[in-house]
């Protein structure tokens, strides 16, 4: 310890600190040390080894011993982390996920990597223990703390100088609805600050998807969507968990991305015109942020519990030989689709048992069937659950939610004709979810559309023709239509934002937490647990739009925009149950 905080430069700034708040030196620095104690992590031998051991009882307690992955990406991760520091980037979804990957790479020979995690984390007992095992513990809050920041940013120039690996939630936090959330740029930008004097080389950043067939959580998160409060961790707590992974969860899956510098990012959107004012390093790390998240989509795989619940969100209710035709279509769609220039992903697809899925699912209280009819569907007290799970997998199938739309657009020549109308529709989708989904770069965005008209076997140039009834004859001929099942969900939430709004009149929102309690109240008005009830996570997203689009103040005109918003909402959910009325 006593070298991290000798560093003379480190020094000088805790000096700077000291005269800027009115303190002495000998104060700053106590306080530094303080924050390092707290903060620091070790890798001991023993408590290492004892880690991984329990990494590994937890994890066989509930899923299959031995995680699917691909041997190739194993050894050139092993490689690369021999060389150089690795950052691994996770999208969370489960408290699981870092005693999976610990395990993982111990026994891969990969030394595991120090992992930081929220101060919460450290509760009596756990904390002690994972400390001396590479967990930093890092405290949720600390923007006006200027000592910790000079520590926290020391420390990890420290770690970076001794070759040491990273890994942590991109996300900040779990995600509440089972897709990919935006990504918090905070310890980025530490990382990639300490490792800039390096050399934009000197630190790889590689996306990491691990997946389930799945999760225990999702029931309690799911709760805590609909208002339910959140129980703290604790020991007592952490035990009690352990207990429940005694159900079966079915199996784990481990995916890496191609490794990305902070130079290297291709597919980001271009924020050098956007934010002028922005310093090139934060526009570098956003950049980079993005990048990530959109090659963490891309090797994410689908499992077959996410393609049957996509088909009873898409159908509500089916016999299950018609949700395991929809899952062989969904399968074959990703098949195909991922032998494309733009969609190449070999990592997208998972072989399953569909009758071993859905029996689970029936199990586990999610799905229900009924005996008489046989028709199975997703048990409303279930719906936040079942939409996590199928939130899983709704990033490979954004792009064919969006065609099908714009198809509906030509049929009814809604914005123009033909190409124009098909154009303008996706436009303005991908503006609409702009807070749920990662987008590429513009050109790459018009490519995937080109592509996926090939695969449905209507060229642009057809499209241009404007045949109408040759739109509306393609979408009926698909075997499932995903675009209800997809996009819906947030559609009714954005829909709970615009009519709150609405409600409010020409009134400011300057509440924003506020403002999301009375849009759920509003939605469970609906029934909790039905689909038309809207999650906290949705809700809060539709609130960012809405600002996005400045209708959250006042103003002469605003009440009349925040009724072209619902007016907007209403109308693609119109076109929604459209398709959904078109499914075969």
């Amino acid at each position: 310890m006593p070298r991290i905080l000798d560093n003379p430069k480190f020094r000088g700034e805790l000096a700077a600190i000291a005269k800027a708040t009115g303190r002495t030196l000998e104060e700053v620095s106590s306080e530094a040390r303080d924050n390092l104690e707290e903060m620091r992590g070790d890798r001991k031998g023993l408590a290492v080894s004892a880690f991984a051991w329990l990494s590994r009882y937890v994890c066989r307690r509930g899923y299959d011993p031995d995680y699917y992955h691909d041997t190739k990406e194993l050894e050139w991760v092993r490689s690369l982390a021999a060389k150089k520091s690795v950052v691994y980037l996770v999208t969370h979804k489960t408290y699981l996920d870092f005693f999976v990957l610990y395990d993982f790479f111990y026994r891969n020979g990969i030394a595991p990597p120090y992992v930081f995690g929220g101060i919460n984390m450290a509760f009596s007992g756990f904390g002690f223990f994972a400390r001396r095992a590479g967990g930093i513990f890092i405290r949720r809050t600390f923007a006006d703390n200027p000592v910790y920041k000079a520590v926290l940013r020391r420390y990890i120039q420290h770690l970076i100088a001794e070759g040491c690996s990273f890994s942590w939630a991109i996300e900040g936090t779990r995600s509440r609805t089972g897709k990919l959330v935006q990504p918090k740029l905070g310890l980025l930008k530490y990382v990639a600050d300490a490792a800039r004097p390096l050399g934009d080389d000197a630190v790889a950043y590689i996306p990491v998807s691990v997946s389930y067939d799945q999760i225990p959580d999702v029931a309690d998160m799911s709760a805590q969507e609909a208002g339910a409060t959140k129980e703290p961790e604790s020991l007592s707590w952490f035990v009690s968990y352990i207990r429940r992974l005694g159900n079966r969860f079915g199996n784990i899956y481990i995916r890496f991305g191609d490794a990305i510098a902070i130079g290297d990012t291709p597919d980001a959107p271009d924020l050098t015109a956007s934010q002028r004012l922005v310093a090139p390093e934060i526009i570098g790390v956003r950049k980079l942020a993005f990048e990530v998240c959109y090659h963490i989509n891309e090797v994410t795989p689908a499992t077959v519990t996410s393609l049957i619940l996509m088909s009873l969100l898409c159908r509500t209710a089916a016999k299950p030989e018609r949700i395991g035709a929809d899952v062989s279509a969904l399968h074959n769609y990703l098949a195909k689709r991922q032998s494309s220039s733009i969609f190449a992903s070999p990592n997208r697809l998972i072989d399953g048992d569909f009758d071993a899925a859905l029996s689970t699912l029936i199990a586990n209280g999610i799905v229900r069937q009924d005996r008489d009819a046989d028709y199975c569907s997703i048990v409303p007290e279930r719906y936040l659950v079942a939409l996590y799970y199928s939130n899983m997998a709704v990033h490979h199938f954004v792009i064919a939610a969006f065609t099908e739309l714009g198809l509906l657009n030509v049929a009814h020549a809604r914005s123009g004709t033909g190409e124009p109308a098909f154009r303008a529709e996706v436009q303005r989708l991908r503006d609409l979810f702009k807070f749920e989904f990662f987008f590429s770069r513009a050109d790459s965005f018009r490519e995937q559309f080109i592509e996926e008209l090939n695969y449905l076997d209507a060229p642009l140039d057809a499209i241009g023709a404007g045949d109408r009834g040759a739109a509306e004859s393609l979408l009926r001929r698909q075997p499932l239509l995903v675009a209800y099942g997809a996009l819906s969900p947030f559609i009714n939430a954005y829909q709970v934002v615009a009519n709150c709004l609405l409600r409010d009149g020409a009134d400011s929102v300057n509440d924003h937490n506020a403002f999301i309690a009375s849009c759920q109240a509003e939605s469970r008005k609906t029934g909790a647990g039905y689909p038309g009830f809207a999650s906290k996570a949705l809700l809060t997203n539709g609130l960012s739009l809405a600002e996005n689009r400045g209708l959250l103040g006042s103003g002469d005109n605003v009440a009349e925009r925040r009724q072209d918003f619902a007016n907007e909402l209403h109308f693609i959910a119109g076109q929604l149950h459209e398709i959904r009325g078109m499914t075969a």
